[in-house]
């Protein structure tokens, strides 16, 4: 396969997978897209790998590296100040603060994936085939991280229902300040 007839493929899986979440998200179906997304990338990894033009050179990897580099620090950076401003913020509206958690978990655990995959391409030769690995052991991680947030996640909540606040469960904290509508 040659490098444009790769680059066409791949622009109609883009539009394709943008299409199914689009009615996925529509639908309030959420499993579908990560199925999706989980289907798309090895296939995409499988089509790369038949690509017989050069993909990518060490420059465009140094470059990569660098752009990545900078993009952890700067959302690490933003979601910390974020983080802090939602927790200050937590007397006026207690929404706030699992906000604010949110944000200091999932810089964590990027800066965490981060160090875990430098340290493994540190130690460990790069090949196609610990990739795929490596992206199914991602993957399912990602899912434990899904279920583990959606059965931890509380149900004790304020609802929104005909412009009143309802109680959902047993809050530990007072109906929201702001305006239902």
């Amino acid at each position: 396969m040659t490098l444009k007839e790769y680059q066409k493929i791949r622009w109609v899986f883009v539009v394709v997978t943008a299409i199914i979440f689009s009615q996925a998200s529509y639908y309030k179906n959420y499993f579908v897209p990560i199925a999706v997304l989980l289907v798309a990338s090895l296939i995409h990894l499988y089509l790369r790998r038949q690509v017989k033009d050069i993909l990518a050179d060490e420059r465009d990897y140094a470059l990569g590296g660098k752009a990545a580099l900078w993009s952890i620090q700067i959302y690490s950076w933003f979601t910390v100040i974020m983080m802090f401003i939602f927790y200050t913020l937590r007397d006026t509206n207690p929404a706030y603060e699992p906000i604010g958690m949110m944000l200091a978990f999932s810089t964590c655990i990027l800066m965490f994936t981060y160090a875990l995959i430098f340290r493994y391409y540190n130690r460990v030769k790069f090949s196609y085939k610990k990739l795929i690995y490596s992206v199914l052991i991602l993957a399912v991680f990602l899912g434990m991280f899904v279920s583990a947030a959606r059965l931890l996640s509380g149900e004790d909540d304020w609802i929104c229902d005909n412009g009143q606040w309802v109680q959902h469960g047993h809050p530990d904290f007072p109906a929201p300040d702001i305006k239902c509508e």
